[in-house]
């Protein structure tokens, strides 16, 4: 017979009251014996009913999710990319939420709200978004938790809960690794600047560029990024007076865009042109030459997402205050850089 609620207040020695207040979040229990209760749950193998919390809490235990820039050629509304990038931070946050009890939603990016609103879900994770979305133009930022990946440049409302990567110390991290192997004109090639990953990015580079006394090379490109735009930007770097030796990317799916049409005009990849993507991902193990990436931990920024959400949700956050929860990263070197040096398999943290 499964254990009973009953039978966890009777081994952790308090009321069934009590009990029931631990495991909805409501009342004002000491931390104490929140472990004790929890403790308890936990050696009986007790499970609460999700639906007794919902009626309880009043809460949905339903999130809602968005890829905010999960738009690609084929598709007018991708509710997922081609990305390992988007997939593990969907895994991450699904993981999270999974195991708190919570379901998880994934809304396209022209998600009609008040069908949302329908499955009267308690909070929503933004992924990149710029602050145009209609979370922020609807003011559903201002009446109920929302945690963002990315902070949004032009949100109308305070965001309470930003998780993101040091994207500025990022890219400096990869210019240097690219100055260690030899390469002195690098060039960027990048997506929407106007979402927080590829402004900070861009803004990583520009600054150690100038820091150098160089003058940066950024061609920005249309947002889904194609081969044939890929193809047109790397050109017009090439073609400049001086061009780059090395280019570093944005995403993966540029980085092979680029790898693409080096092939193409016949340039050898470490040797006249280094390539590097601000993200890694296992498509850039499966090219030769396999292609240096910046390992992001993905599933570690879905999962810290989520669990930010939870807490604001049942009011457990430690801050009240708007704040930034900040993921390592780790440069992952291969041969697409390794001109002056064999750094294959090498990686550097920041």
């Amino acid at each position: 017979m499964s254990p009973t609620i009953r039978d966890v207040a009777a081994a952790a020695g308090v009321s069934i009251t009590t009990v029931s207040h631990v495991l909805s979040g409501q009342g004002r229990i000491s931390e104490q014996t929140r472990q004790r209760v929890a403790r308890a749950a936990a050696e009986l193998g007790y499970q609460a009913s999700v639906h007794a919390q919902q009626l309880v809490t009043r809460r949905s235990r339903t999130l809602a999710i968005q890829l905010a820039n999960s738009v690609d050629a084929s598709s007018a509304c991708a509710l997922v990319p081609n990305s390992d990038y988007f997939l593990e931070v969907l895994n991450g946050a699904a993981e999270a939420a999974s195991k708190r009890s919570y379901g998880l939603l994934l809304a396209p990016t022209d998600a009609d709200l008040d069908r949302l609103n329908a499955f009267a879900v308690d909070g929503a994770i933004l992924v990149d978004p710029r602050g145009d979305e209609p979370f922020f133009a609807s003011g559903w930022c201002r009446d109920r938790p929302l945690v963002t990946v990315g902070r949004p440049m032009a949100a109308p409302c305070p965001v309470p809960v930003v998780v993101d990567n040091d994207l500025v110390a990022a890219a400096r991290l990869m210019l240097d690794h690219l100055a260690d192997n030899g390469y002195e004109r690098p060039a960027m090639i990048t997506t929407d600047t106007r979402r927080s990953y590829a402004a900070d990015l861009v803004a990583g580079y520009t600054g150690w560029m100038r820091d150098r006394g160089r003058e940066p090379a950024v061609a920005e490109i249309d947002e889904p990024p194609t081969t044939e735009g890929t193809a047109e930007a790397l050109g017009r770097l090439l073609d400049r007076r001086i061009g780059p030796d090395a280019v570093f990317t944005t995403s993966e799916n540029l980085a092979l865009g680029v790898l693409h049409e080096a092939r193409r005009r016949r340039l050898a990849v470490p040797g006249e042109l280094g390539i590097c993507s601000a993200v890694d991902s296992g498509s850039l193990r499966l090219v030769s030459p396999q292609v240096t990436g910046m390992f992001v931990h993905p599933r570690e920024v879905g999962g810290r997402a989520a669990t930010a959400l939870m807490d604001l949700v049942e009011g457990t956050a430690s801050s009240v205050e708007p704040h930034r929860i900040e993921v390592p990263v780790r440069l992952n070197a291969r041969e697409s850089t390794a001109r002056a040096h064999q750094v294959t398999g090498s990686s550097r943290t920041v």
